[in-house]
């Protein structure tokens, strides 16, 4: 019954990507993949030069952050190029490629070390907010209110990027970079560059695949591995609360 029921909620997930992806996106011929880094830390920018269908490598592309020039690459045989960057303010930053007349754009999140970041499954955590304008709207207040204390970082697992991108705008959702899951490698990757993991929402796997990397965990389906949360506005509630302290040492307890 439960997995009948994952799977009818991931079909329609995937139908709303198809519905609301247009058909002139699957030609765009730049893509730019949003990236999160510390302050001071390098970054590799990424971006991929496509034709109608197979990657279009061998092409210079200029990148931009907030329009100002970054300098130029070539992409490779595989479609894929890279700019190395390193940042020395925090802050959201407009990301930009443009080769050939064509442009794409993403995000480039910069964040102080000392900052917390919650880390939010579209499918898992935005499901219902692509067929139900009540449920956007309470999503969308809840994600502001985390903002408000915290950094947001997307994380897409089935739907890739720029579906996903439509998707948050579909749902009027607050901008925030996409990164796509593949492993729990991208959490120690995350670590390795002074991030802070402080809390996850998604489906049940995902958080289970970040056990051992963040202890806070949040899904609204059944887990053995994190906490199940009827809606939002528990979450907004369980983040508030303080972890116990430790006794000193040499106290009673």
């Amino acid at each position: 019954m439960i997995a009948s029921l994952k799977i009818k909620r991931l079909s329609i997930f995937l139908i709303c990507c198809f519905v609301v992806l247009p058909t002139a996106q699957c030609l765009s011929a730049v893509i730019v993949y949003d990236s999160v880094t510390t302050v001071d830390t390098p970054v590799y920018l990424k971006v991929l030069t496509k034709g109608r269908i197979f990657a279009d490598g061998g092409r210079l592309v200029e990148f931009y952050l907030d329009d100002n020039s970054l300098g130029k690459n070539l992409t490779g045989g595989d479609g894929y190029g890279y700019r190395k960057y390193t940042p020395k303010h925090p802050g959201l930053i407009k990301l930009k490629a443009r080769s050939k007349g064509e442009s794409g754009s993403g995000l480039l999140l910069v964040i102080k070390k000392s900052e917390k970041v919650i880390l939010i499954e579209i499918e898992g955590g935005f499901k219902d907010a692509f067929i139900s304008e009540i449920a956007a709207g309470a999503i969308r207040r809840a994600v502001e209110k985390m903002m408000k204390k915290y950094r947001i970082i997307y994380l897409s697992r089935y739907a890739g990027i720029r579906a996903s991108r439509n998707l948050l705008d579909k749902g009027e959702l607050p901008e925030a970079p996409v990164l796509r899951w593949k492993s729990p490698k991208m959490f120690s990757a995350l670590k390795e560059k002074g991030i802070q993991l402080y809390a996850i929402i998604g489906s049940a796997g995902l958080i289970a695949e970040s056990a051992e990397h963040i202890e806070k965990r949040y899904t609204f389906e059944q887990t053995q591995n994190g906490q199940t949360v009827k809606d939002w506005e528990e979450i907004i509630e369980l983040l508030k609360k303080r972890p116990p302290k430790e006794p000193a040492k040499g106290k009673k307890k």
